[in-house]
């Protein structure tokens, strides 16, 4: 190599930073299991992004969902056996009742990965695969538990499928819904009043129809999505207030009408039973169902969801606007060894962000179809509503990455004070809202508006800026033979910073109140029952 292709070399990889590492190590770099699994992942939420992800493998992965089958089971058979121990009517027992010692031991049933392995090998004979699920616990039971063999119809008895999955997709949903978004979403808010915090009363141009209006502040734009997403968290509460709405449940049997039950115990309250059962997982009780709930409690809270997803994205929407060219009221961080563009040297992107938009308007975009297709289904049901919730893990996905990558890019950001003094200088008009309107308290004659109007705008369509509008506004006061106090009251409001007191301190008020109702909600997100920790 030449000295002069060597010098090319070398300052590559000065450019990188002191941390790259020696070429020798980066070309002899070598995959784990893990980076090949990864590299070969179809999905990048998976593969590129799965840092933000891998724990949905506890929540929503088949382990996850075989693991929470088995748990219902195991359950409704213990349930289902109390229930049996005192019963004093005429027909014979189904099942009689366990003792300490074997309810104990049937809750080490079906709390394994190769279990739900084995599962999904019967699944091969039943093709059904709660069928074999519970197939399964009855032979697991019998083996283990012999003396027990003669009552193991108990672990479905009269139940449909759905008896067991939709309360199996009702925890699942609780824990990816409560336990997992809405800690990420609040970390997010905290986050984004962390941010201001950090800036302290910064003063901003505010925009309408893209043009200059008034000055705000940072606190006031974040306060103003905050207060809105506030509102959209306080939908998703349980009637009183007391806590989250949990996901629904059921056990209603084939059509709802819980017939096996009555046919075969006509004497027993089975409703009251339902309902404590389904309570009892933590979930909310559905009396009036098909063979599946009605999801009506799913859509409004995936749907609101979406409308929490779409305050995000404006926020971050207009975050990028206070960075871009030519106003950069924000400005990124040169890092050391970044690139902004492959070929433009002289620039800097907020790719993270404009990534994290496309990935939360994707997942609204799943969560609305999936609220409206999860109601749509024909008749008293189908298995349609399987498929829609054994993927939800895949509409969350994005959201999860996307938080991450918005809190990731805005730590790299920080105020463009030159920039945000210039945009006051040219466009001191943003002041002229508030003049006119002074000086129509004040009873002046003529229009007010009008006379603002012609200082804050020239001849040609143009903004004034600093100098021409210092020039018309003096030329005005003058003209209308203002009182020296008037003169005075105007001239402060040429102070972006006098403007937007109130409206500061409103959103500080605001900013304050969110991070109190953060920790509440963040408490009650941990009281929702979510998986069982067996998984």
């Amino acid at each position: 190599m030449t000295d002069s292709n060597q010098n090319i070399v070398q300052a590559m990889i000065t450019g990188y930073g002191p941390n790259f590492p020696p070429l020798e190590q980066l070309f002899t770099t070598e995959l784990t299991p893990e980076d090949l699994v990864t590299l070969e992942m179809p999905i990048p939420g998976l593969a590129r992004y799965r840092r933000n992800t891998i724990f949905l493998a506890e929540v929503t992965s088949p382990k996850a969902i075989g693991l929470t089958r088995f748990y219902v089971l195991r359950e409704y058979f213990i349930a289902l056996n109390t229930l049996m121990a005192s019963y004093t009517g005429k027909s014979r027992k189904i099942v009689r009742g366990l003792t300490s010692d074997q309810v104990q031991r049937i809750r080490t049933i079906g709390t394994t990965p190769k279990e739900v392995k084995m599962a999904e090998i019967m699944e091969g004979f039943t093709d059904h695969d709660t069928a074999a699920a519970g197939d399964y616990m009855k032979l697991k039971i019998a083996t283990e538990i012999p003396e027990l063999v003669s009552e193991i119809e108990g672990v479905h008895f009269a139940c449909t499928s759905e008896d067991v999955m939709g309360n199996v997709f009702g925890l699942v949903s609780n824990e990816l819904v409560y336990r997992r978004f809405m800690i990420e979403l609040l970390k997010l808010c905290e986050f984004f009043c962390a941010f201001v915090e950090e800036h302290g009363f910064l003063v901003l141009p505010a925009l309408t129809h893209e043009q200059a209006a008034e000055p705000t502040t940072l606190a006031k734009k974040f306060a103003n999505r905050l207060e809105a997403i506030l509102y959209q968290i306080q939908q998703m509460l349980f009637i009183g207030g007391n806590g989250f709405q949990p996901f629904s449940g059921l056990m209603s049997g084939a059509v709802g009408n819980l017939s096996c039950h009555y046919t075969s115990y006509p004497d027993i309250d089975w409703q009251k039973f339902a309902r404590e059962f389904v309570e009892g997982l933590g979930l909310y009780y559905e009396a009036m169902t098909d063979q599946c709930v009605s999801y009506t409690v799913e859509a409004n809270l995936f749907k609101t969801i979406g409308n929490i997803l779409t305050q995000v994205i404006k926020l971050s929407e207009d975050f990028i606007k206070l960075c871009r060219c030519p106003a950069q009221f924000f400005v990124k961080q040169k890092k050391t060894g970044q690139k902004g563009s492959s070929i433009m040297p002289g620039k800097t992107n907020l790719w993270a962000i404009e990534g994290a938009i496309r990935m939360l308007k994707k997942s609204q975009l799943l969560l609305n179809f999936l609220a409206d297709e999860l109601q749509d289904y024909p008749d008293e049901g189908n298995m349609g509503r399987s498929y829609l919730f054994r993927d939800i893990g895949n509409d969350f996905m994005p959201i999860f990455i996307a938080f991450a990558r918005i809190r990731r890019e805005m730590s790299a950001c920080h105020p463009n004070q030159t920039k945000i003094d210039e945009f006051f200088d040219r466009y001191p008009g943003m002041a002229g809202s508030c003049m006119q309107t002074l000086l129509k308290r004040e009873g002046i004659p003529g229009d007010a508006y009008r006379i603002l109007q012609g200082i804050s705008l020239n001849a040609d369509g143009s903004y004034a800026n600093a100098e021409q509008f210092q020039t018309g506004l003096e030329t005005a006061m003058d003209e209308l033979s203002l009182p020296t106090s008037t003169r005075k009251e105007l001239l402060e409001l040429l102070d972006p910073a006098y403007l937007v007191k109130p409206a500061n301190e409103l959103a500080d008020k605001t900013l304050a109140g969110f991070k109190e109702k953060s920790e509440k909600f963040k408490g009650m997100a941990n009281q929702i029952k979510g998986l069982p920790l067996a998984v």
